[in-house]
């Protein structure tokens, strides 16, 4: 039998006082109260087959990351930001270099560039690409649509 390494989601949606489990996995989570309504969050789930660790880092940022040990040991990086919030570039590669290398980051930018797909790049898409080129990153994309917009009909990576 397998089972999946790790479970990562955004955009939670969920209070504080609400948490998810998935039987065989221990989570971290983070969640975004503004205390008038609930965005964002964001969660890892990590099998329990494998010995793993939280990482505890410093960012205001909407993420979490935990060390699995899966034949060697891999980081795994869970990172949401709101399309609306202004997120500093600093911020963004401060997070990234407190992640023990090999990690892997999971995300959900907001961002659009024709880089992963896009049909055209925006502000948060060229803050994006300039964190790949600033730490040497790896995109792994493989230029299928993630997103529908409901009003338009329309896909959009």
């Amino acid at each position: 039998m397998h089972r999946t390494l790790c479970v990562a989601l955004r955009e939670t949606f969920l209070k504080p006082n609400n948490y998810l489990k998935l039987l065989g996995y221990s989570c971290i989570w983070k969640d975004n109260d503004s205390g008038v309504f609930t965005s964002g969050g964001v969660y890892i789930f990590s099998s329990n087959l494998y010995p793993s660790t939280t990482l505890n880092f410093h960012t205001s940022l909407q993420a979490v990351a935990v060390q699995v040990h899966f034949r060697t040991l891999v980081t795994i990086c869970c990172i949401y930001l709101p399309p609306s919030d202004v997120i500093s570039q600093d911020d963004l590669n401060i997070l990234v270099e407190q992640l023990p290398a090999p990690f892997i980051l999971l995300s959900d930018f907001n961002g659009h560039s024709t880089l992963w797909g896009s049909d055209s790049t925006n502000s948060r898409g060229r803050q994006i690409e300039q964190l790949i080129s600033d730490n040497c990153l790896c995109l792994l994309n493989n230029d299928e649509k993630t997103y529908f917009h409901e009003p338009t009909r329309t896909f959009h990576s």
